[in-house]
């Protein structure tokens, strides 16, 4: 097993979906999306996929933590509710992410998530997020659905409906704005889901984080020229890290990409997130940390990705893009309930759902 002791690991992304058919509130897509997931479980090594039975449930927040916390030498993670409209409560509900905040007050944040297409007031529902819970950024993605199936696009820079919504995001003192990207939900148009619309929204609202999520698991190249030029431009790991696992090589070329542009200081803009529990974030830790990464290429000459550079990825940039002090994170775990357990070895042995079979 990796030591990873003195290293404060911050996941940026988790969440405790329900993806049981009974939360399936457009079917037909929302069995593309849960279908999409079991194939990404599939493809991980023995002892790290869960059958499809376990998989396709409603993940209570209890295993969440404890596989971060307790099977995990992950520290610290931003809980992510999730507003994907093909699902009741949007696959991660908003009452699971006030739970997480509750249970777990010195190891968790959260950010808010709303639908940003077919809500009345999406200004108003945020508000009552952050009176609720208070977290301290909001979640957006390209894709709502009404209830018929019917299919609505969003883009970051639609002066209509994204402008006022980060004009309002930045009124109640909200500091990051997280987008999914990349990763289409099954059968909808690709896109929105490219990130070229980030960057006109980047640079009306300087004073917020705009964070790639899943970046440079498609439009790498571009996604990597968006870090580079835009200061306020941050990218999430979350599912791109599974390439380390199943696909290394990919992986490598992938960040090859993402630091193409912005060479060496790329790296600074790069945050680590698994999704957890979508794959377990110990394996994930554990493939990244020995990742023998080759010498990188960039416009501005090659380098190597240090250990050091790995220590940035994995908690320092998470805490300049979303404004919190590494230490203090640190220095509030010290005497909490987890800061004394053991590693539990066997990856989902806390939770009591089923592993797959060899």
């Amino acid at each position: 097993m990796v030591t990873l002791d003195d290293v404060f690991v911050v996941d940026a992304v988790s969440h405790a979906y329900n993806q049981a058919e009974s939360n399936f509130r457009v079917p037909r897509y929302a069995e593309q999306v849960a279908d999409i997931g079991v194939g990404l479980e599939d493809a991980m090594p023995e002892g790290y996929k869960r059958t499809p039975e376990t998989f396709l449930s409603d993940w209570p927040v209890e295993y969440t933590e404890d596989v971060l916390f307790r099977e995990s030498q992950t520290d610290f993670s931003v809980f992510h509710p999730q507003s994907i409209t093909v699902f009741h409560d949007g696959l991660t509900s908003l009452e699971k992410a006030q739970a997480f905040l509750e249970r777990n007050p010195t190891r968790s944040a959260a950010l808010g998530s709303i639908d940003a297409v077919g809500l009345d007031d999406p200004q108003g529902e945020l508000t009552r997020q952050v009176e609720e819970f208070d977290p301290h950024g909001v979640k957006v993605y390209p894709s709502y659905w009404e209830e018929s199936g019917t299919h609505h696009k969003f883009t970051m820079d639609d002066p209509e409906v994204a402008f006022p919504l980060w004009e309002h995001v930045a009124d109640l003192g909200l500091d990051v704005v997280a987008v999914h990207k990349a990763m289409p939900f099954g059968a909808v148009p690709m896109d929105s889901y490219e990130v070229g619309d980030v960057e006109e929204a980047a640079a009306s609202f300087p004073d917020l984080t705009f964070e790639i999520v899943h970046g440079g698991l498609t439009f790498a190249r571009e996604t990597g020229w968006q870090i580079a030029r835009f200061p306020n431009v941050y990218v999430n790991l979350e599912l791109t890290l599974a390439e380390a696992v199943t696909t290394p090589k990919t992986f490598a070329e992938t960040m090859q990409d993402l630091l193409y542009a912005g060479g060496k200081r790329a790296i600074d803009k790069i945050i680590w997130g698994t999704g957890a529990p979508h794959f377990h974030p110990q394996l994930l830790l554990e493939r990244f940390w020995e990742f023998d990464f080759p010498e990188m290429e960039s416009l501005s000459g090659s380098f190597t990705i240090t250990q050091a550079d790995k220590r940035k990825i994995l908690g320092e940039n998470f805490a300049e893009a979303h404004g919190f002090d590494l230490e203090e994170l640190e220095a509030q775990t010290v005497d909490d309930e987890y800061s004394d357990a053991e590693l539990v070895e066997e990856p989902w042995s806390t939770t009591g759902f089923e592993v797959a079979s060899p």
